[in-house]
């Protein structure tokens, strides 16, 4: 099923969120109950107590992921693995010779849910995860204080430890710390209550190999529940990023220029974002697709016009905007068919906002202007004179809904920019961008994008250090004056052709020659 069937179904209907509620009660209940020959009432009773106390700090704390079915059943999901699994480990544990004198809390995976909801959504639901799910162990699988307190202290141990996680080993890494933690623990418990030492070694023991073994454990679920509940992660954006992509192979060999304009623009995103604690990697992905509708005409972008006639020339003024407002409903059927993640398809939609596209509207009014001179002139009826509706020249919409898909919007438009600068001084490239960022403003394209002032002042700085960085100038490097016997080697030869044919001399800035150099390749060629 795809992701938009699963939010149409479970996102914000509140039958579904009481029947999420019932389930995760009525499974808490068997977990607690499992083992018995028959049903406890008053682990039913308090199970439904403790169900109802962690829905309503739920509500008030975390009203996001409250309102959110699909989030609501992944953390509720991650806490009923967490049961089963643990009281599996503790029954399992019962039955081995001795176990009477063993800790048996030592033995149980404690921090495999908060590892995975801290993974898929952060570092609040996953503090919530560690107080609902050690709460839960603690009345259900054995009635005992260190067992809440090791839940407690090596949950928060690995909600911190994978608060933003990179690589797949990040996880085993936490894992690892939650199993040290656990380690500590059994020590601490161990010495209060006397317990010998050989005892407290497989505790200890054990306890390194259940945070391997969970962090082990959350990498190889991880996949399946990102796809089950449509949650993207770091690691969905550091797939993504692979510059092998199909449909970034195709913008490079199909809109060679777009492709570097989306690599530049990935750049000034991915700084800014990091300046405001935005998701850098979803912003770099983002900018790598934004403009993939291009693919359609590329022809018809200035990024990819090299030096031939401007196809432009040929189309009226409301004709070429409809061309190239289109990349965006293009972009968007592209990324579809490639099944690309929401969040990228946001960004292909929203990268331009409502705005209008300036050039072809001056165009069009100037047409209009002179239409109406010619008619002055000609003393003809003014009903002559071409009309032009304004819609057609504004991109369809929305404006920027994320901090990362306002980002994108600023630095789009200031690489955009950047390439009509004739002397990119530090200074021009500072005002640039500061007008650009400005005007965005004052047009209410970021109203929607829950950027901040101060936000928008860190952006502004950002994007313009990482350009000044991406044009900065090189240094005139003096030229050598050539020896005699250098000069007499590029002398022409005796038939008048020169030995070094197409042979140009470097220029100030390290490039090869300028007009004459090209007419002579070009006509060589």
């Amino acid at each position: 099923m795809s992701c938009s069937k699963w939010r149409e179904m479970l996102e914000k209907d509140q039958r579904v969120r009481g029947f999420l509620f019932f389930l995760f009660t009525a499974l808490s209940i068997a977990c607690g109950t499992w083992s018995h020959a028959h049903p406890t009432y008053a682990v039913a009773l308090l199970t439904v107590v403790l169900s109802v106390g962690i829905f309503i700090p739920m509500r008030i704390g975390l009203p996001e992921l409250f309102q959110s079915n699909s989030k609501l059943a992944l953390v509720l999901v991650a806490i009923l693995i967490n049961l089963f699994v643990s009281k599996a480990v503790y029954l399992w544990s019962m039955h081995q010779p001795g176990a009477e004198f063993h800790a048996l809390y030592f033995y149980v995976p404690t921090a495999l849910a908060p590892l995975l909801t801290t993974s898929l959504l952060g570092a609040f639901p996953g503090l919530f995860t560690v107080f609902a799910s050690s709460l839960f162990s603690a009345v259900l699988i054995n009635q005992s204080i260190p067992l809440l307190v090791n839940n407690l202290v090596s949950g928060f141990v690995g909600v911190y430890m994978t608060q933003r996680v990179r690589r797949r080993r990040d996880i085993i890494q936490a894992g690892m710390a939650v199993g040290v933690v656990s380690l500590v623990c059994a020590m601490a418990f161990g010495y209060v209550g006397e317990t010998e030492s050989d005892v407290l070694i497989e505790q200890g023991a054990w306890s390194v190999i259940l945070g391997f073994l969970t962090g082990v454990l959350v990498n190889a679920i991880l996949p399946f529940m990102e796809e089950l509940f449509c949650v993207n992660t770091d690691f969905t954006w550091l797939e993504l990023s692979d510059l092998n992509h199909p449909l970034l192979r195709r913008l490079a060999s199909e809109a060679p220029g777009t492709y570097h304009h989306s690599l530049m623009v990935a750049n000034l995103a991915e700084a800014a974002a990091q300046t405001v604690g935005a998701n850098f990697s979803l912003c770099r992905v983002m900018a790598y697709f934004h403009d993939v509708g291009k693919l359609v005409n590329p022809q018809y972008f200035a990024e990819n016009i090299d030096g031939a006639e401007n196809p432009h020339d040929r189309l009226s003024p409301s004709l070429s905007a409809l061309v190239i407002v289109s990349h965006v409903k293009d972009g968007m059927e592209l990324a579809q068919r490639y099944h690309l993640k929401r969040p990228i398809l946001d960004g292909i939609e929203q990268h331009h906002g409502d705005s209008l596209v300036y050039y072809f509207y001056q165009r069009a009014l100037r047409t209009v202007e002179d239409f109406k001179a010619g008619v002055r002139i000609l003393g003809a009826s003014e009903k002559d004179v071409p009309r032009f509706d304004e819609s057609q020249f504004h991109y369809p919409g929305p404006k920027p809904q994320s901090r990362e898909a306002g980002i994108l919007m600023l630095a789009d438009i200031v690489e955009s920019a950047s390439r009509s600068l004739e002397r990119p001084t530090a200074q021009r490239i500072e005002q640039m961008v500061r007008e650009l960022v400005w005007r965005k403003l004052a047009s209410h394209q970021l109203d929607e994008c829950h950027l901040t002032l101060q936000e928008l002042h860190s952006i502004e700085e950002s994007l313009s250090f990482t350009l000044k960085t991406m044009l900065h100038s090189r240094l005139r490097y003096p030229q050598k004056e050539p020896d005699d016997a250098e000069a007499l080697r590029l002398q022409p030869s005796t038939a008048g052709t020169p030995l070094l044919s197409g042979f140009a001399p470097p220029v100030a800035d390290g490039s090869s020659t300028d007009q004459d150099a090209r007419s002579t390749i070009t006509a060589e060629h």
